[in-house]
Parts: structure tokens; C-alpha cells; sequence
């Protein structure tokens, strides 16, 4: 159908709009490299192309939209790629977006629009053609500032977490604005147009379905961006976490370089980024060395943060009295305030006489530690077995003693440790933990070279199968007992 100049001038102006909201779209979510009027020149300079090429194929016929749809998502990308700094796929993919967007709400709000409003049995006249015209900018201009303020950011987010990777999703673009030009040629053929009341319906029906897949393609896409950068920003910050809780052990061997007495070596292996394992060891004063060894419920952040609590109110507990049974009941006291969360903590806390060998210890529900004698062969030391901190207000806990003589050893760990599992679910057991203390390869290994040790033979056991649970381990072997000049600070 050929009809008057005005006409067709006015509708190749309707499509050049496509491609005005589609360069007004992606010139607020991509990155300028130039000037805005450098910027606004180039875009200016390719919506003249477009006018063009619309008027020479609506000239032709006006009811073809191939040359004004195919021209809106081609020339939409040239001026992308030499306007913008992101990456390639990033520059074909957020205009041939654009595009989409424009013609699927030119075709289906604009055109419903219309028919609602103009009932001319020729919509290819200037009145009509005026008010779709109107139309059209009314929608673009709400479409755009809607993008604007709601959709842009969550693009941008998914470029930035894409990266190179968008290329994977350029396709999606690209085949539905294709499969919408398909469409749109069929139901143009068939006679289906907004103007049409006997196919309003349907043309209204059609495009509903357009946007329906529209809508689904680009969710998968952005859901998928941003949970990929959710979990990025969470990996990141558990790192951070995991160093920092990493940090708040001591993590210097040789840890008392100065000391000639003993040697201390201790590791913590969280199941996940972060734990509720710890282990603490400080000198009370000049002669009392402290070894604390604990076990948070729980795993992850909550169990991470817990630990942060109780191994701070241990260690200042520690500072002001030498008594364990007292530090653990102080300790009890504090964290069963403002538990809600319920969690607990089991401990192991020995107090060392370095002028005597007299380790002075109690128990919160903890695993038995093994001593070794100076000969290397570990037993399992008699310990009562107490109740956890932070289980309830008013808890006593009983202290004991025993005297560690020179060579001898003190091997602390966690249940990680013993209920490791192998393929079978078999655990790895404390009969498994004390018979690799006591293997010859072990014997005469300082507790740097012992840890190694024990953690590849659990390893071995477990095969590869995912470690469950943190896996925490400290051992001390006294050398030598200080003298009166020693205890000098």
C-alpha cells in the first residue's frame, strides 16, 4: 500500500522512535567514552540513517515493516560499539535489548492504545498516524524513566557480574527480536492489526504472548546474574571473615620463640569458610602457660561468631584468675546472657606450671585430650567430663591436676577430629586417633611435625569424602622446667 509523502514521513518518524528509546536505553546503563555532545552527535547521525532507510521501505510499502525493524536492532549496535567501554557482548547485547523493548511496546501498548482511541478504517492517514505518533512518545517517555529508576541498576549489575561471559546470553536478544519481526510479518499477512475491531483480540492475544516469553527470557537471565553475584559478594566476605577469624589465633610458630621450656604448634580447619572451632594459648604471667582448646555448636557464620564471643571471655577470664574451674564458671556466667540463639560451647582449658610441670585443668563437656610420656605413647587423660558453657546459669565445674614431666607431651582436638567419616560413614574413632599418636613414624615428631601428621592419616581415612564438621588440633611438649632466673619477667 503506497500512501502520500506526509504519511510516510510521519510513520518512518513512529519507527525512527523505536531506535531513539532503544539509544536513549542503553546511554543510560552503559559507560560513555566520549562527550555527551560527541555522544549525541554520533546517535543523531544514526537516526538519521534510520529515518532514511524507514521512508525508503515504507515508500515502497508502507504496511512492510521489514527494512524499519531489521534497521532498528542493526543500526542500533554500530553506534554502541564506538560510544561505550564495557565489553563487546555487553555493547550488542544491552541495544539489541533495547530494541526488543521498543518495538514489543510500540506493537503492543502503543498499537492497543491506538485501537481503543482511533477507529478509522485507514490507520495510514495523518490524523492516525499524529496520534500514534503521540502515542508512542507518551509510552517511550514513561518506559524510560520506569527503566531508569527500576531495571538499569539490576543491568548494570548483571554486565558487571557477567563480565565476558554476557556473550553466552547475547543469542536470547537477538533470536527473539527475530522470531518478534517473524510474528509481526505473519499477523500483519494474516490481517491482524490494532485497528482492526474484528482482530483487535487477537492481535492483543498475540503480543500478550510476545511479552509473556519476552519477560521469562530476560528473568532467567537476570536471575541467574544476580544470584551468581550474590554469591560472589558472599564468597568475598566469608574470605574476609575467614581471615580475620583466622587472625584472631595465634597463627606465629615458633609462638614464644623466647621460651626454651616447651613447644606449642596448634591448627583449625574449617568444614566451611568459616568455623566455631578455636584454640587459644597465652602466658597467664611468667611461669603459667595457658592452653584452651573449644567447640562451638553449630557451623558457619553463627557457630564464627559465637567462637569470637567465647574465646575473648575465656582468654580475659584467664587474665585475672588461675583457677580454671573459676575462669569456666565466669566464662558460663557471661555467655549464657543474651543467648538466644541457644548455642553452646564445649572446652578444654589446662593451665601449666612451667617451674613444676603441674597442669591444672577443667573440662566443659570437651573430648578427653591424650598425654604423651616421654617415651612418646600417648593415653587418654582421666578428665570428668563437666558441662558445656553457655548450657546454664549457675554451672560449678571442677578443676583437676596432673604433673607433666619433661618430654612428655599434651595433644588437644576437637570432635572433627574423631567423627570423620570415610566412604562407608565409618568414624574415624579416638582408637584410629590414639593408634596414630603412637605409630613409630610419629614418634620423636615435634607438635609442628605432628599435626601434619595426624591431619594426613584422617585425611587417608576419609578418601576424599567432604569434610563435615571443623577439625582442630593443638599439642605442647615440655622440654625442660624454668629455673628461679627464667621466672624473672
Amino acid at each position: 500500500m503506497q500512501v502520500d509523502f506526509v504519511s510516510t514521513a510521519l510513520f518512518s518518524l513512529a519507527a525512527t522512535l523505536s531506535l531513539l528509546l532503544a539509544a536513549a536505553l542503553t546511554d543510560t546503563t552503559l559507560t560513555r567514552k566520549y562527550t555527551t555532545p560527541r555522544t549525541l552527535a554520533v546517535w543523531s547521525a544514526f537516526l538519521v540513517l534510520h529515518f532514511a532507510v524507514a521512508l525508503f521501505g515504507y515508500s515502497l510499502d508502507i504496511t512492510n515493516d521489514t527494512l524499519a525493524l531489521v534497521g532498528i536492532m542493526v543500526i542500533s549496535v554500530p553506534p554502541t560499539l564506538l560510544l561505550y567501554e564495557e565489553c563487546t557482548s555487553a555493547k550488542i547485547f544491552v541495544p539489541v535489548m533495547g530494541s526488543l523493548i521498543a518495538n514489543v511496546t510500540t506493537f503492543f501498548f502503543c498499537g492497543t492504545t491506538l485501537s481503543f482511541i482511533s477507529h478509522a478504517s485507514n490507520p495510514y492517514n495523518v490524523q492516525s498516524i499524529v496520534l500514534f505518533d503521540s502515542i508512542k512518545v507518551i509510552w517511550f517517555i514513561a518506559l524510560y524513566f520506569l527503566y531508569r529508576h527500576t531495571v538499569r541498576h539490576t543491568v548494570q549489575s548483571v554486565i558487571v557480574v557477567l563480565g565476558r561471559q554476557i556473550k553466552k546470553y547475547v543469542a536470547i536478544p537477538v533470536y527473539t527480536f527475530l522470531a518478534f519481526f517473524a510474528i509481526n510479518r505473519i499477523t500483519n499477512a494474516q490481517g491482524i492489526l490494532p485497528s482492526t475491531p474484528n482482530t483487535r483480540i487477537t492481535f492483543i492475544l498475540v503480543y500478550l504472548i510476545i511479552c509473556s516469553i519476552f519477560i521469562v527470557l530476560y528473568w532467567e537471565i537476570f536471575s541467574t546474574a544476580l544470584w551468581a553475584s550474590r554469591a560472589h559478594k558472599t564468597e568475598a566476605e566469608l574470605s574476609v571473615a575467614s581471615n580475620i577469624q583466622r587472625d584472631m589465633l595465634p597463627n606465629i610458630f615458633p609462638a614464644f620463640p623466647e621460651r626454651c621450656e616447651f613447644d606449642i604448634y596448634a591448627t583449625m580447619n574449617p568444614a566451611k569458610e568459616v568455623g566455631g572451632d578455636f584454640y587459644d594459648f597465652f602466658m597467664v604471667d611468667s611461669t603459667h602457660l595457658a592452653v584452651v582448646i573449644a567447640d562451638v555448636s553449630g557451623k558457619g557464620v553463627p557457630a564464627a561468631l559465637f567462637m569470637v564471643i567465647a574465646k575473648t571471655i575465656i582468654r580475659n577470664q584467664a587474665q585475672s584468675s588461675g583457677s580454671p574451674a573459676d575462669i569456666f564458671y565466669r566464662a558460663n556466667e557471661q555467655l549464657c546472657e543474651n543467648n538466644g540463639e541457644g548455642l553452646f560451647v564445649t572446652a578444654f582449658l589446662g593451665i601449666i606450671d612451667l617451674k613444676t610441670g603441674v597442669m591444672t585443668y577443667a573440662n566443659a563437656g570437651h573430648n578427653p585430650p591424650l598425654i604423651g610420656s616421654a617415651d612418646g605413647h600417648y593415653e587418654w587423660l582421666n578428665v570428668h567430663p563437666g558441662f558445656v558453657l553457655a548450657g546454664m546459669e549457675g554451672t560449678r565445674y571442677r578443676e583437676f591436676q596432673i604433673t607433666l614431666s619433661i618430654g612428655s607431651s599434651l595433644f588437644l582436638y576437637t570432635d572433627g577430629v574423631t567423627e570423620a567419616t570415610n566412604a562407608v560413614l565409618e568414624l574415624y574413632g579416638e582408637t584410629r586417633l590414639q593408634n596414630a599418636l603412637n605409630d613409630e613414624q610419629a614418634a620423636g615428631m615435634s607438635p609442628g611435625q605432628l599435626l601434619p601428621y595426624i591431619k594426613s592419616q584422617v585425611d587417608e581415612f576419609a578418601k576424599g569424602v567432604e569434610q563435615a564438621d571443623d577439625t582442630t588440633m593443638l599439642a605442647l611438649k615440655l622440654h625442660t622446667l624454668c629455673t628461679p632466673k627464667e621466672e624473672l619477667p
